[in-house]
């Protein structure tokens, strides 16, 4: 007996369509979305809507975290029969934009509005400039950009001015007007804001700088200490005995009497004769003199003033 093979056809382009949007009306059915207040939507009404894109709104305004899933939103949107449709999807990721405005997640909301920049840009790239197709797109994408923008609880000053000039380069000229006013008092915020860090950078950096300088002012103080531990000159009772004791041990080395008198105070001096006395009247006088000078030499390394 032959044997025989059985070829299942490759599914055409309707056969794909036609699945992708049975999966559609599921994965709505999972969203809950409703027809009417208490009235799940059917498969019947999604097929025969004519505003697919309604759809997604339905979506994401009835479920809070919805616009957290933007692939899956896309999916979805691309299940529905609207894969090829740029604009749609401008329009699809400028809604989960605004829902997550609504819910002041400013991180996805500018993320999102990103994407749709970028979407909007290969469409301009694609497509002539007068194709209804590229205004539509470049509408939709302007006024989001425009209102997360201006949104004053927006905190991220560097990405709202980004913003507000994306929506300058797509909106129409006559819109321009509208927008430069707000766009001015962003940038203003801008400023504000760079300014404030570089005030807080400086002031974080003063502590560094008199750290550094700490080591010279201790250094110079140790070098002060040690310069004013070495001089003998500093401490005056200690220079006073130092010159008595200098004073005495040349003192004792004169061999003069002072005062006329004999250092010994003996009697025997008295009784020399008095050829001698001119050369001890001479001996008082050089003794006088040279502890005059001494005295003097002694005060000056002392600090003392000079006498007349």
């Amino acid at each position: 007996m032959p044997s025989c093979s059985l070829g299942v056809p490759a599914p055409s382009d309707r056969l794909t369509k036609e699945r992708d949007f049975i999966e559609a009306t599921s994965r709505l059915s999972s969203f809950n979305v409703m027809s009417r207040p208490g009235i799940p939507i059917s498969p019947i009404e999604i097929r025969l809507s004519k505003d697919r894109l309604s759809l997604i709104s339905r979506v994401l305004s009835s479920n809070a975290d919805a616009y957290k899933h933007t692939q899956v939103i896309l999916d979805l949107l691309h299940k529905l029969g609207l894969r090829d449709d740029v604009v749609a999807e401008v329009k699809t990721l400028a809604m989960i934009s605004d829902a997550a405005l609504q819910a002041e997640d400013f991180t996805r909301a500018f993320d999102t509005n990103q994407r749709m920049i970028d979407a909007v840009f290969k469409l301009r790239s694609g497509i002539p400039s007068e194709d209804p197709r590229l205004h539509e797109a470049s509408e939709v994408c302007w006024l989001a950009c425009f209102q997360l923008g201006r949104h004053p609880e927006f905190p991220n000053v560097e990405q709202k001015l980004t913003l507000m000039g994306r929506a300058l380069e797509l909106c129409p000229s006559d819109k321009l007007n509208d927008i430069l006013t707000p766009w001015r008092r962003v940038e203003q915020e801008s400023l504000g804001a760079r300014k404030e860090r570089l005030a807080d950078a400086d002031h974080s950096a003063r502590p560094k700088r008199a750290n550094l300088a700490k080591p010279v002012s201790s250094l110079q103080s140790r070098l002060n200490s040690l310069h004013m531990h070495s001089s003998p000159l500093i401490n005056a009772e200690d220079a006073a005995a130092l010159a008595g004791r200098a004073f005495n041990r040349v003192a004792s080395n004169f061999p003069f009497r002072v005062g006329g008198r004999d250092r010994s105070g003996s009697r025997e001096g008295q009784a020399r004769s008095r050829s001698r006395d001119v050369h001890q009247g001479l001996d008082g006088d050089v003794s006088v003199q040279a502890s005059r000078v001494l005295q003097r030499g002694i005060g000056w390394l002392l600090g003392a003033d000079d006498e007349s």
